[in-house]
């Protein structure tokens, strides 16, 4: 039988709630004197000068210096106001404190929000740990960079939506490669996008229609310096010489040519006299000079040497080929039969060109300066004959008069010295790869034009989050949100990946920055 609802309510007694609860009283007072004694505590501490009790965590190790000195940097009490606004953009630190000791550029004069409009805090946030200060979260970047704008509307310069790196649409590959794969799909870049600083369009001689490219107005052949050729028993047959004329076999020394800099961040520029100069001498008469070589530099500075060369040369005093036995005693004797009369003390004799002799002069130095030109080369050794027009494009001119010699420029080389200007890459952590893991087809590149530094894909294939099966190669059970990348990881990263299921870090401060560096003011005192 089923009972009302109204013998139901029979049953409970309607003064319950006036019945003394002795559990409920006993936890009331209970909290009531725990936050009695937490304030007394707090002031207690305060009288002290005991301040520690207000941070949330240790301070960073730059700032332990006064970390005891809370007011140097909080000018504010905020939390009541963040826990009644239900918003972190409160906070209790001036950008005037900030900006005593590190006085940064800004990041965009057109951005939006203003520079000045953010706080400091927002992105670096203290007592978070050691690491949290220089390396903020990414979700302060993507907050402007999911729909990018300036105050002139949507950016023209950048992407203008970026949410992350380690997926497929939320970072676009890097423009320099988009750019000499699919260039009719692809707008150019703007004026101030740094990719033009590293590559253009331009038809280079010997190709087909101008294409996006390096910018570099230079002929260099990879293929050729990483060629070796090994006998069956693995003895080097052919390769580069290079110190002590032995064969080297670059193709796995690539740091022969490309030196890390100081930092080991980047690489310093190839110089010919360090790198070049012992398989590609500049020789312009091995006659008469062996194995003397032009300077390496500008025009006018060969043509200098050239000039003084002959010169001294012309000058040089001759020595008699006549035997010794057909001299006279005289001429035996004092052996000046054909060195210079001495001059007087106190004046300087210079000697001067005839005619005859300015003019030898003048045709030996054409003639030097056109074979300097040249294309032909030997490939190694003294005999070498190849000039600038093996590797530099050489825009001759008319002559401006009979007599004179014909003007030439040598175009200059435009080698880009950053490749991603509006990134930041360090090589020395990246050590542990092989060069080619990175720069692949590089062994097989026979044109300067050809753009070698890796794709987006290859970056992904460890600042990532790896599916399960991914590292072999089998993407059919990679859930679209873990973003993998459109191939999978190279030979040579397999077992380097292989015991994990993580990637390196993918934060957007692992390759950008925020503040220029180039508008920091390093000038003026510390003023506490």
């Amino acid at each position: 039988m089923q009972r009302s609802s109204r013998e139901l309510s029979s049953r409970v007694d309607i003064n319950v709630h006036r019945q003394p609860n002795r559990l409920r009283r006993t936890a009331w007072w209970l909290a009531l004197w725990a936050g009695v004694g937490s304030l007394m505590w707090l002031s207690l501490q305060h009288l002290q000068g005991e301040h520690q009790i207000y941070q949330a965590g240790d301070v960073t190790f730059p700032h332990r210096l006064f970390e005891n000195e809370c007011w140097r940097c909080h000018t504010t009490w905020t939390p009541l106001q963040r826990l009644v606004s239900f918003s972190d953009d409160a906070h209790s630190i001036d950008n005037k404190k900030c900006v005593t000791c590190h006085r940064v550029g800004e990041h965009h004069a057109n951005q939006i929000p203003a520079h000045r409009d953010i706080s400091c805090a927002a992105c670096h946030q203290e007592h978070e740990g050691a690491e949290m200060l220089t390396k903020p979260s990414s979700r302060h970047c993507i907050a402007c960079h999911t729909e990018l704008k300036t105050t002139h509307g949507p950016s023209e310069v950048f992407a203008k939506q970026v949410t992350r790196f380690d997926q497929l649409d939320g970072h676009p590959d890097f423009l320099l490669k988009t750019l000499t794969k699919d260039a009719a799909t692809v707008p150019p870049p703007h004026a101030k996008h740094g990719a033009n600083r590293a590559i253009e369009n331009f038809q280079r001689p010997g190709d087909t229609a101008p294409r996006w490219q390096d910018r570099g107005r230079i002929r260099f052949n990879h293929a050729v310096h990483l060629k070796a050729e090994y006998d069956a028993d693995g003895k080097l047959i052919h390769g580069l010489i290079g110190k002590d004329r032995k064969f080297t076999d670059l193709s796995h020394s690539c740091e022969v040519c490309h030196e890390p800099d100081h930092e080991g961040r980047f690489l310093k520029p190839i110089a010919f006299e360090r790198h070049c100069r012992e398989c590609h001498p500049l020789l312009f008469d091995h006659d008469r000079f062996p194995g003397q070589a032009v300077p390496h530099q500008t025009p006018d500075i060969v043509r200098g040497f050239l000039t003084e060369t002959y010169t001294l040369k012309v000058l040089a005093p001759k020595s008699d080929s006549a035997p010794n036995n057909t001299l006279s005693p005289r001429a035996r004797d004092d052996e000046q039969v054909d060195s210079p009369p001495r001059p007087l003390p106190g004046h300087r004799d210079f000697q001067r060109l005839s005619k005859v002799q300015a003019k030898t002069v003048l045709d030996d130095v054409t003639q030097a300066e056109q074979i300097a030109q040249q294309h032909r080369h030997s490939q190694f050794g003294y005999e070498a004959t190849g000039g600038c027009r093996y590797c530099h494009e050489v825009e001759p001119a008319a002559l401006k008069s009979v007599t004179a010699i014909a003007d030439w420029k040598i175009v200059p080389t435009n080698i880009p010295s950053r490749w991603l200007s509006h990134s930041q890459f360090h090589h020395e952590p990246h050590r542990l790869l092989s060069c080619t893991a990175c720069h692949a087809g590089v062994a097989q590149s026979k044109n300067t034009g050809d753009v070698l530094i890796p794709s987006i894909d290859i970056c992904r294939a460890c600042h990532a989050r790896y599916p399960v099966g991914w590292i072999d190669g089998i993407k059919s059970n990679a859930p679209a949100s873990t973003g993998s990348p459109q191939s999978p990881p190279t030979e040579s990263l397999k077992e380097l990946l292989s015991h994990v299921n993580r990637g390196a870090r993918t934060s957007c401060i692992e390759c950008h920055v925020y503040h220029d560096p180039a508008k920091d003011k390093w000038n003026g005192p510390f003023a506490p």
